[in-house]
């Protein structure tokens, strides 16, 4: 009786803190932010700069020690997170855009589509270096580990897992763990067995 009273007292809780989120979002955001429906979050979301940002239904963005920081830097950027995803101390930085599909999980990673500085030599004196950036896509159902980092241009093929501080540099293919600095697949997943 006790367990299911904590239950329904968390549940409670967790859809006030979050509607407190949206509402706080939506003040200052207007219509730059769309919430689908079911979305979890608590004060350790942070949503920056004048692109739009869209949540699909059911995201979880509760993030228990690290905060789910995403950040757009141009008014024409989109992030958009598809349905049924974890986020649980994210960081989304985008210059040209981010995009996650369905029933994804991800831990304490970084994904980041631009180089922020100019790799040309004068780039210390000429403010008008030219600086990299790609959009960044990762597939429905992948798995991204924490402490990873997802770098500009890069494609993660469906189901695919990202070990732990794995550094992507490279678009990853469906069906495969990678890991390590720089990614490269360490094993094929072959879903039919089921010692996974």
């Amino acid at each position: 009786m006790l367990q299911g009273l904590k239950a329904v007292v968390k549940w409670v809780l967790v859809r006030l803190l979050s509607r407190y989120v949206i509402a706080k979002y939506r003040l200052l955001r207007g219509d730059r932010i769309t919430f689908g429906p079911g979305f979890q979050a608590n004060r350790k979301l942070v949503i920056r700069g004048p692109g739009r940002v869209i949540f699909g239904a059911n995201v979880n963005a509760w993030a228990h020690e690290e905060r789910n920081v995403i950040l757009t830097f141009n008014p024409d950027v989109t992030i958009s997170i598809g349905s049924n995803v974890r986020l649980n101390g994210v960081g989304l930085m985008a210059k040209r855009g981010i995009t996650i599909g369905d029933n994804c999980i991800l831990g304490s990673t970084l994904l980041v589509d631009t180089d922020f500085h100019s790799l040309r030599r004068d780039r210390a004196i000429n403010p008008h270096a030219p600086v990299l950036s790609a959009p960044i896509t990762v597939s429905e159902n992948v798995w991204l580990a924490g402490q990873t980092v997802v770098l500009k241009g890069v494609t993660i093929g469906a189901n695919s897992v990202v070990g732990f501080r794995a550094v992507v540099t490279r678009d990853v293919p469906p069906d495969v763990v990678v890991a390590g600095n720089p990614a490269r697949v360490v094993r094929r997943l072959d879903y039919a067995d089921d010692e996974l």
